[in-house]
């Protein structure tokens, strides 16, 4: 199947649905899901999750992307740490408890709102990892769009190119996935993370992730930008002091390149 035909297959799936509400992340699955609800001119509304597990930053681009679309949004704060039961152990169905939750909330505010589908933004490439969220997804009767168009990542950042949006934005997992399974999390450990990335990405390295491993933080990057911390001694030196300041003893880089998902190789 062509791109033109996904393409089609997706507006004919949209169409159908009459009005729905979406989990709008901000990434860029759930964009171009938004682009083409704004597109078709399809009764819906937008609903972010947001919590420390995610940088300002990301809610802040969610909020201006469906002002900019002229989709209705509305932003729910929350406390995962302290609302989500079993979590903080980071069990390795973390992401079907976390997805539990957050879409049967997201059930109520739709039913409420006078939506009667709710779509999420999966695509055709997740059904190749470990997504335990997908159960949560299935059990709730959660539409996935942009995987029953069996679209994948590269296809959606080609028509968010076409439609003169961000297609570049790399994939962002929430701050849990920094860590490995079976470690109790604490709100302090995820703001170390958060600080380290937040400071490492406003040096331009916005494809780098941290992971944890107690008193290690292993970088994970793009040939790119592991090319840059290895030839930018300045950069490196910076770089080292500020993870240092954070309370982690040893700065490490990995020598593989950056790929999402890459704590579920424990499993």
């Amino acid at each position: 199947m062509n791109l033109d035909y996904k393409e089609n297959k997706l507006i004919e799936i949209l169409k159908d649905l009459g009005n729905c509400a979406i989990a709008f992340s901000g990434g860029t699955d759930s964009t171009l899901l938004l682009y083409y609800l704004s597109k078709l001119k399809i009764n819906s509304k937008a609903y972010t999750f947001h919590s420390y597990l995610y940088p300002e930053d990301e809610l802040t681009e969610a909020v201006e992307t469906a002002k900019n679309l002229g989709i209705s949004h509305e932003v729910i704060k929350i406390d995962p740490l302290n609302d989500i039961e079993n979590i903080k152990n980071n069990p390795k169905e973390r992401c079907y408890i976390c997805k539990k939750y957050m879409f049967s909330l997201l059930l109520l505010k739709a039913k409420n709102d006078g939506m009667q589908h709710i779509i999420e933004g999966s695509n055709f490439d997740d059904r190749s990892d470990f997504r335990p969220g997908k159960k949560a997804v299935d059990e709730l009767n959660i539409l996935s769009p942009l995987d029953m168009a069996k679209l994948t990542k590269n296809e959606i950042r080609s028509l968010l190119k076409k439609a003169g949006l961000n297609y570049t934005k790399p994939s962002f997992a929430c701050y849990f996935s920094r860590f490995p399974y079976n470690t109790e999390i604490t709100r302090n450990m995820i703001n170390k993370i958060s600080a380290c990335e937040v400071y490492i990405h406003k040096q331009g390295l916005n494809s780098v992730r941290v992971r944890f491993h107690n008193n290690i933080a292993r970088l994970e990057a793009n040939k790119k930008h592991m090319d840059e911390i290895i030839l930018n001694n300045k950069l490196r030196e910076n770089i080292i002091e500020y993870i240092k300041a954070q309370g982690f003893m040893f700065i490490v880089l990995d020598l593989e390149e950056y790929k999402t998902g890459s704590m579920n190789r424990t499993l």
